[in-house]
């Protein structure tokens, strides 16, 4: 296992490499002139030479390349073109709340969903089978907009403005615990509730399909009851593909929900580099572009090591 973990981060090195190259010529090369985005059109000769120098955009490609580089291994990622901050500050500033507001979420809507999923395997044709689908084909219809729009007015304004009650606060955040904890509730449930259908669908399907392969009817013949199959056979044999989904889903639960922080004014990551699009910072977001393709590609490697401990037939080739 030793062995296989080690030849798997090795061979994650020349993906990030890969992806790397990809992000740089992306921004660098195929995009347009950061400079111009940044002063306009109307910029004189004088300003746009200054401003290319001061961001390194007078060097060759390669230099530029490898001065990057060097700012994502030593962390030491320079400075907002807008704000003047410090871009690593933003990073570690608004990871926190991006993780607040959506990790719980990712792990509350997973361990419903695949409960759920057991359900309908469990007693699937039957009613109950066929009224948890409806339910999550019916949140899976609804959307992600009107559920924000929704719980706001009725669970966070309304109280307060028609009984003087706050039951969540309507936007905001505070950073320390447990201070954050109410301002994360509300945003927490409304991911749930879209993610649950989706998820309940994708784990209903791969546990009926487990419970009618071969090895179940050979555990049936011996014997075994369907809760003893259900729980110690085909839950053990569902995780490669829970663990897929749920590992893959983690670098976009870090970088936050764009949408919803901006729509209750978390200072994420996601809020902060919607603004840093708006204002044309070059670097804010071709570094943030970077780290999130990084992040993708560590937890896929992440997930096949995962993969590989609850099933051993999982082998790097």
């Amino acid at each position: 296992m030793l062995t296989y973990i080690a030849r798997k981060f090795l061979a994650m090195i020349p993906t990030l490499i890969g992806v790397s190259i990809l992000v740089f010529v992306i921004f660098n090369v195929v995009g347009d002139d950061p400079v111009y985005l940044y002063l306009g059109k109307n910029a004189t000769v004088e300003d746009v030479e200054i401003m290319r120098h001061s961001m390194g955009l007078d060097k060759p490609l390669w230099t530029q390349y490898l001065i990057s580089m060097k700012e994502l291994v030593t962390f030491n990622l320079g400075y907002s073109m807008s704000s003047k901050e410090k871009i690593t500050d933003m990073f570690l500033n608004g990871a926190g709340p991006s993780i607040a507001l959506t990790l719980p979420a990712l792990f509350l809507y997973s361990g419903i969903s695949i409960v759920l999923g057991l359900i309908c395997a469990y007693w699937r044709g039957t009613w109950v089978d066929k009224m948890i689908a409806v339910l999550a084909t019916v949140g899976m219809s609804i959307s992600y907009v009107a559920v924000m729009i929704f719980a706001q007015y009725f669970l966070a304004f309304m109280p307060v403005e028609k009984w003087g009650v706050e039951i969540f606060p309507i936007t905001g955040y505070e950073n320390g615990f447990p201070d954050f904890i109410p301002y994360i509730l509300l945003p927490n449930l409304i991911t749930t509730f879209v993610a649950l259908g989706y998820n309940t669908r994708f784990f209903r399907s791969i546990a009926v399909e487990e419970m009618n392969r071969d090895y179940i009817r050979t555990a049936r013949a011996y014997g075994a009851d369907t809760r003893t199959i259900l729980f110690k056979h085909v839950l053990k044999n569902i995780m490669i593909p829970i663990i897929a989904r749920v590992v893959v889903t983690l670098p976009f639960m870090i970088t936050g929900s764009f949408l919803l922080e901006q729509f209750f004014v978390v200072p994420g990551l996601g809020y902060k580099l919607l603004h840093a699009i708006e204002s044309a910072d070059f670097k804010v977001v071709r570094t943030f572009t970077m780290l999130i393709a990084f992040l993708v590609v560590v937890t896929n490697s992440v997930a096949d090591i995962l993969n590989s401990m609850v099933d051993p037939r999982v082998k790097l080739s």
